[in-house]
């Protein structure tokens, strides 16, 4: 019999076309699970790229940050670490077409913003509790520094303002000795023609005429001093304006309050200034009377002289009607007495005042410190090289996140008072004011701490009765009964702006040796008194030993981490990368912050190849098929 094989081939082509759909399916999963795949081999490359993280600057610092010297040289190593993956024995064969870096950030970019966010990530597992001050009180603090230097600011113009009214009282007192002087040749003018003596008037007259002539001069250098203290007491307005908004209210009107005696003192001064005016146009008067009893005096004598001749025995000569014309001259109505002021304790008070503002770091380091005089090149450095902008302070921007990076410094940067080798010797300070010389950024530092001391004496100064009156007293001393009756107020204000000045060299003799000084101090912790400050003008300076220290308050440090808070965060941050680098440079010179990497993001390409479609009987149904494209992107950072 025979058969047909109709149903075989039937039933093998339904199994070479199920067969087929298998295969399709196979390779259509095949081909979304190689996308997967590629996407795992080009982030494990990346994570494989971060993990070439610099060792030096981890271990030094704490600091992630991938060292490259190319973009291209990342890219190549890119191409190596995902080919690992790309070239073993897989249902995914593929072939990695290129690697491209989108995106590469480094560690200086953004004006700091990537070190403050590594910093903040590493100091989040640091000992908080072992802070100098908790971090949420760093808004408090802030203020406090900002109200002291601000404090400061108006100590320095109170002595400003006071320097200008001794030079206003010393041309007052030149037109008083002035004055003195010409009623004594006037006086000595009278008693001559009185007592007839034609020989002594004239020499008196002549001196009477040249210590008229010298009072316009005196009288313009006067008005000239008076307008220069008008000028200083409307600048010192507008000053005290500004720094309003950083004093509290309450002491900005304490502040204020001082400013009333020199406004007085002007409302005085400019009733004194017409009574010197109004003089100036009486001595025109004088001369005049003077030249018309000149002229008397003249005519006597040669009615004397004739009388001589007609008769052998005249009378004597009489200039009795000339003295009385004289007495008709005006009177100045002006006291010209002098006061009986300490002349010795306003000395010392300007020697401590020179002292403060010359010298200050020899008055403040202990006995035998040898200050660094190391310069450094700031050139290459990442602060001078990064470019202008404000950056994204996304992070390090906040007070809580200012007092966090403040103590990383402390932690890992050197300070005046610490034992190093490093190639800046006063890291802390460079941090803060950016000199390219230990000794310059040492300067700045004393100074800046000097003023937020002086200023934060001064408010507890003016905050206690008790020391005003004392300032008071003293000035009453000073003064005697010169000048004024304001000017003892004045002398008083510039009193305790020079005792606060006193007592913040004590403060920071006691910090430089090591001792903590506190920020707000009560009473009990004042430590100079008035006659300890004459001393100081006496080069009889406080003891500079952290014994000294009050028990209490802040360290050098932490006063330096006070001044931190207000630096700017892109200029702190910046610097912070300087000293990493030039550290770093002292064992690896090639070394570069610039070089460093932070954030990468990256594409790639590959050709997959096809597995199921390759088979022939594939091929018949879907065409050839030369492979297809993946692409995969990453992004990371540390």
């Amino acid at each position: 019999m025979r058969q047909g094989g109709q149903i075989t081939v039937f039933l093998s082509m339904c199994l070479l076309c199920t067969a087929a759909l298998l295969c399709v399916m196979l390779e259509c999963a095949r081909t979304a699970g190689s996308k997967f795949y590629f996407q795992v081999a080009v982030e494990s490359g990346l994570d494989t790229l971060f993990s070439r993280y610099h060792r030096r600057l981890w271990e030094e610092y704490r600091i992630l940050a991938l060292e490259y010297d190319t973009r291209g040289e990342l890219e190549k190593n890119l191409e190596t670490y995902v080919n690992r993956y790309l070239e073993t024995d897989s249902w995914y064969p593929m072939r990695l077409e290129s690697m491209e870096v989108t995106r590469l950030s480094g560690l200086g970019d953004e004006q700091g913003a990537f070190l403050a966010e590594e910093v903040l990530d590493y100091m989040k597992y640091g000992l908080v509790s072992q802070f100098i001050f908790a971090p949420e009180d760093g808004e408090q603090f802030l203020k406090d520094v900002t109200e002291a230097a601000g404090a400061g600011t108006l100590t320095e113009m109170y002595s400003d303002q006071e320097k200008e009214v001794r030079k206003l009282e010393q041309a007052a007192e030149k037109l008083l000795m002035n004055i003195r002087e010409q009623e004594r040749y006037a006086a000595e003018t009278g008693r001559a023609l009185y007592e007839d003596d034609e020989y002594g008037f004239y020499k008196a007259a002549d001196n009477y005429r040249r210590s008229v002539a010298g009072y316009p001069g005196l009288m313009k250098k006067y008005r000239k001093q008076a307008e220069a203290l008008a000028g200083k007491q409307q600048r010192s307005r507008a000053e005290i304006e500004s720094i309003g908004p950083d004093l509290q209210e309450d002491r900005k009107e304490l502040f204020e309050s001082q400013w009333n005696p020199y406004d007085a003192y002007i409302r005085e001064d400019g009733e004194r200034y017409r009574e010197f005016a109004a003089w100036e146009q009486g001595l025109g008067r004088n001369l005049q009377l003077l030249e018309q009893t000149g002229q008397l005096v003249e005519e006597l004598i040669e009615e004397y002289e004739e009388d001589d001749d007609d008769e052998d025995e005249g009378e004597e000569l009489s200039l009795a009607p000339a003295a009385e014309l004289w007495q008709q001259r005006e009177n100045s109505g002006i006291n010209t007495d002098s006061g009986s002021g300490d002349k010795e304790k306003q000395n010392l008070l300007d020697r401590i005042r020179s002292m403060a503002g010359s010298g200050l770091l020899g008055l403040v380091m202990p006995e035998g410190t040898v200050i660094s005089s190391t310069a450094f090149s700031t050139a290459d450095l990442p602060s001078g090289t990064a470019e202008a902008g404000q950056g994204d302070q996304r992070q390090g921007n906040g007070l809580v996140d200012r007092v966090i990076i403040g103590e990383y410094c402390g932690r890992f940067f050197s300070h005046a008072l610490d034992d190093g080798e490093r190639q800046v010797r006063y890291e802390f300070e460079y941090v803060l004011e950016g000199e390219n010389r230990d000794r310059g950024n040492l300067e700045k530092v004393v100074a800046e701490l000097f003023a937020v001391r002086e200023g934060l004496n001064l408010i507890h100064i003016l905050s206690d009765s008790a020391k005003r009156e004392e300032a008071r007293a003293l000035a009453l001393v000073i003064t005697g009964s010169i000048g004024l009756a304001p000017l003892a107020e004045i002398t008083a204000c510039l009193i305790m702006g020079i005792w606060a000045m006193g007592e913040a060299i004590a403060d920071l003799r006691t910090l430089m040796a090591g001792g903590s000084v506190p920020l707000w101090k009560s009473g009990g912790e004042w430590r100079l008194s008035l006659e300890g400050l004459l001393d100081m003008g006496r080069q009889k300076l406080p003891s500079a030993d952290s014994r000294d220290s009050l028990g209490r308050g802040l360290t050098y440090e932490g006063y330096l981490k006070l001044l931190l808070l207000k630096e700017k965060p892109e200029v702190k941050h910046m610097r912070m990368l300087d000293l990493m680098q030039l550290n770093i440079r002292q064992k690896e010179p090639g070394f570069l912050v610039e070089k460093c990497g932070y954030h990468v993001d990256i594409r790639g390409k590959a050709c997959g190849k096809h597995v199921f479609f390759a088979l022939p009987f594939v091929k018949s149904y879907v065409g050839e098929q030369e492979g297809y494209m993946l692409e995969a992107g990453a992004g990371k950072a540390y």
